[in-house]
């Protein structure tokens, strides 16, 4: 029996180090307004396109040495660590749902996984794998230009949410899984008609954003010396109308069901509604933190790019997670800054700022593989989860 898991983790390991090879593409040339796709892969110094054999993940890169065949300039470790810590990402996941510690109670979201095994839990599992790739390529990014590439959060999303109303439609442990475990959280049917209405508010403002009903903030954001405290502080209060949107939504979610109106039992209300609370909740919980410090402190604070980050982790890891990880990644940040700090005082240099969305993708990752103990520490320290 161990050798079809051991097949499939070594299949999931490859895999993942194809994508970081890909995010590698994408972390580079994104910033650089290069094409994804068009032109093939090339050196960056001396632009000779790359033969095929010198494009396979982490073998390449060791049997050349991380040098460049033609001019021999040397590419760094970057490129390894990221292919090395996408396959790890994504063989962890299949060992730690499938194959891994999950000890937990029938009913509970981890035990459904394991029920369901690879095969028929293959939707919601290709949503958690997209959201490593995504967040790995957002965090390099964000990074090297402070910036969080919005259609890589928002891919994120869509297959998130197309991922889960699969996974409830067509697979075994769809309907009736709401009393037996969900892999992002098993809110009540009202929480869960919660979740589709506040995604119903959500477009709405999208849309009244788009035809110019809600204002756009901080546009000139580059031009730091122009924004006084006092001005910082009414651009921020023009994003409330497009916050109470969702949060009226929900409400009225939340209403209909517990009035009778609405019915909420099938599959797809469970799906919409798990995967839209925890888009509400991760994406509410930071922008509320940047409305509050930006009225506190009179500058800016946060960037909507870790808004829409959040709002993707949500949509896949649920409610709950994302809690968490709002309170893990403030402990994440101080660690860098220690460390970081402590590292640049003895080499003699300046230490090297990092944007929070790292952070935010790094919680991501050790909240959600890190269940079997992050969840019990929680219960110590928060009383939650």
């Amino acid at each position: 029996m161990l050798v079809p898991t051991l097949l499939q983790g070594a299949f999931l390991f490859a895999l993942g180090a194809c994508v970081g090879s890909f995010v590698n593409v994408v972390a580079w040339r994104w910033p650089r307004r290069q094409g994804i796709v068009s032109p093939p892969s090339r050196c960056s110094t001396c632009g000779r396109g790359l033969r095929w054999w010198e494009n396979v993940p982490l073998i390449s890169w060791i049997a050349l040495r991380g040098r460049c065949r033609t001019c021999g300039v040397r590419l760094g470790p970057g490129h390894l660590l990221v292919e090395l810590g996408s396959a790890s990402l994504f063989a962890g996941s299949f060992a730690l749902l499938f194959a891994g510690p999950w000890q937990e109670p029938p009913g509970s979201d981890a035990w459904w996984w394991l029920r369901l095994g690879p095969w028929h839990a293959m939707p919601a599992f290709i949503a958690v794998l997209v959201l490593w790739g995504c967040l790995l390529a957002i965090a390099l990014i964000d990074a090297e230009t402070g910036f969080v590439p919005l259609p890589v959060t928002g891919l994120a999303i869509v297959v998130g949410l197309v991922a889960m109303t699969v996974q409830a439609t067509a697979f075994r442990g769809g309907s009736g899984a709401l009393a037996a475990g969900w892999p992002c959280g098993s809110p009540s049917p009202a929480w869960c008609a919660a979740g589709v209405g506040g995604l119903l508010g959500v477009i709405a403002a999208a849309v009244a954003l788009q035809l110019g009903l809600v204002s756009r903030t901080f546009e000139a954001a580059g031009q730091d010396q122009d924004w006084t405290p006092a001005r910082s502080r009414r651009e921020v209060l023009k994003e409330v109308p497009f916050l109470l949107m969702p949060l009226i939504g929900m409400l009225l979610g939340h209403r209909f069901v517990t009035t009778g109106a609405l019915a909420a039992e099938g599959p797809v209300w469970l799906a919409l509604g798990a995967s839209g609370l925890g888009l509400l909740v991760g994406a509410g919980s930071i922008w509320i933190t940047r409305i509050l410090g930006t009225l506190a402190f009179g500058r800016e604070a946060m960037g909507l790019g870790d808004v829409h980050l959040m709002a993707a982790a949500g949509v896949v890891l649920g409610w709950r997670d994302s809690a968490l990880v709002f309170l893990a990644a403030p402990f994440l940040a101080l660690a860098w800054v220690a460390v970081s700090g402590g590292l640049a005082k003895w080499r003699g240099q300046p230490a090297r700022e990092l944007p929070y969305g790292p952070h935010l993708a790094m919680a991501c990752v050790l909240v959600y593989l890190g269940r079997p103990w992050v969840v019990p520490a929680a219960r110590v320290l928060f009383g939650i989860a």
